[in-house]
């Protein structure tokens, strides 16, 4: 950390990797960013608890991956990660929400099923922790 010029603030983003972790050690993460860098932001995806076992299950075993676990679910980020540390300023968005505004014509109805289902049913989401100071 001491290696990362933060004096305008810092901007981590982590896609695709919290799965991997325990809660426990996602939380340590958290903290010890919020401590190393007050003025900064981290971004990740999370899921609900079904939707890490639906990537432990098929995308896991389509890559042959077997030494790896999925821990690290979440489905109200806001409450239960806010609930963490009280420097933490938590929001989240629907993951397909993060990327296209559904109610535009131009997107179709399977793009609109999967963020009915990733977005509702499994909750998927794109979290933003702000770990105070300048945002």
């Amino acid at each position: 950390f001491r290696k990362i010029d933060s004096s305008n603030g810092a901007v981590f983003f982590s896609s695709g990797v919290f799965y991997y972790f325990l809660t426990e050690q996602v939380k340590a993460l958290v903290q010890q960013i919020a401590d190393a860098f007050p003025d900064s932001v981290l971004v990740f995806d999370a899921a609900n608890r079904t939707a890490v076992k639906m990537i432990a299950k098929t995308w896991l075993k389509s890559a042959k991956i077997q030494d790896v676990g999925a821990y690290f679910a979440v489905s109200d980020a806001p409450q239960e990660i806010g609930a963490w540390d009280s420097r933490l300023q938590v929001t989240s968005r629907g993951y397909m929400l993060g990327y296209t505004d559904l109610k535009d014509p131009s997107v179709s109805g399977f793009f609109r099923f999967l963020a009915k289902v990733g977005d509702g049913m499994m909750k998927m989401q794109i979290v933003k922790i702000g770990f105070g100071g300048k945002q």
